[in-house]
């Protein structure tokens, strides 16, 4: 495990990750100076051990929200105040240059976003005051309550969806990620959330069969020549569905496997389905045993591809790996919330103080093997054997 301390670097200002890379991390840091708004994008060097500033800018508008996508060259960042308009800013990692810098406009507010690739950002619209006469004559015409449309960073150009996989969802379920090389999407369509779906089934006679959660998968250039062509459906591969009497609900991936969890109702079978990045091949990557239900809840990290279950033993909150981890220990249930593991030997975990007025987190590693906890004031994150401290 290594753990990268950069809190005395960023105190006193507002700070967001936005990449843990092998050598580099990126993050953007907000803070007053000279009565302005700054905003720095800021690089750490972790063999050197040294920040340096990529660019920075001065906020004239406290409303603004800050959205940042890493590739392998570009930052994008996307700034908006939840209205019709935002700024759209594309940077060279290594030299700060702006690549791209541009105010772009739509119909409807701003509901989210996600950068496909380093040209292409989706956006999602929904109806406001000024333009809900339009809205109401597109859900006439389509049926769907917000508008999706991607933007061509390099062009300037919009791309109206269609397809009604796309719209119907929010920017939260469509996830690039590398396979053979090549950039896809996962596309989630589930149905509510995982009570609601368990609900249907209950009342299956009413609900019929045709309610599922599905899951699909898209090349990125076949999705982006599909959009600019305004084909009405996309070349999508679907990889799991589920009908009224099950659920399957996307769990995380990494490098080799995405991971999801299945469910039938019937019998509360559950188990972990897997598809192979590489070949597209399915197989179970573990089944969920009733007894274990007893023992506390799920926590999936997704970022990691890991699952584990979480329960409390009188003052210990103890951790045991289901998916992807051996771990199988305990913490003092005074540092918190369990939040990830690493190298199935470190525990992390979260406790949050808060009143009215403020709100401090305290963030605790905890050696599965020696014993030994170091707990720091700070917010904390996580990615495969590096812990970052900000």
């Amino acid at each position: 495990m290594t753990v990268v301390d950069i809190r005395n670097l960023v105190m006193d200002s507002n700070v967001e990750l936005i990449e843990i890379g092998d050598e580099t991390i990126y993050y953007a840091e907000e803070k007053v100076e000279e009565g302005h708004n700054s905003l720095f994008i800021l690089a750490y060097d972790r063999t050197a051990r040294r920040e340096r500033i990529v660019a920075n800018y001065i906020l004239n508008d406290p409303s603004y929200r800050q959205h940042y996508y890493a590739f392998a060259h570009d930052i994008i960042l996307v700034m908006e105040n939840g209205e019709s308009s935002a700024w759209i800013l594309r940077l060279d990692k290594e030299t700060g240059q702006e690549k791209n810098f541009a105010l772009i406009h739509f119909i409807g507010a701003f509901s989210g976003c996600v950068a496909l690739d380093e040209e292409h950002i989706l956006f999602y619209t929904e109806e406001n005051r000024e333009h809900s006469k339009l809205f109401r004559e597109y859900r006439k015409l389509t049926g769907f309550q917000k508008l999706a449309y991607l933007y061509d960073i390099e062009r300037e150009i919009y791309y109206y969806m269609k397809d009604p996989r796309v719209c119907t969802i929010t920017e939260q379920e469509i996830l690039p990620f590398e396979l053979n090389g090549d950039a896809h999407l996962l596309i989630l369509q589930p149905y509510g959330s995982e009570e609601e779906k368990e609900r249907c089934y209950r009342n299956i006679r009413w609900m019929g069969e045709g309610i599922c959660d599905r899951v699909w998968i898209c090349p990125l250039l076949d999705f982006l020549v599909s959009a600019k062509a305004s084909e009405p459906e996309f070349p999508m591969e679907i990889v799991f569905s589920a009908g009224t009497q099950g659920m399957v609900r996307y769990a995380g991936m990494d490098e080799e496997n995405l991971y999801f969890r299945a469910k039938y109702f019937p019998n509360q079978d559950e188990r972990i389905c897997a598809v192979e990045k590489r070949t597209g091949a399915k197989f179970v990557a573990g089944c969920f045993e009733k007894e274990e239900e007893k023992q506390g809840a799920l926590h999936i990290d997704k970022t990691a591809g890991k699952i584990y279950r979480v329960w409390e033993e009188g003052d210990v909150r103890r951790v045991k790996g289901v998916l992807n981890s051996q771990i199988d220990s305990g913490y003092s249930g005074e540092l918190g919330e369990f939040v990830s593991c690493v190298e199935d030997r470190f525990l992390i975990a979260q406790y949050i103080l808060s009143d009215e007025k403020d709100s401090f987190e305290f963030n605790s590693i905890y050696d599965s093997k020696t014993g030994e906890q170091k707990s720091y004031e700070c917010r904390c994150a996580v990615k495969q054997s590096t812990v970052v401290l900000y």
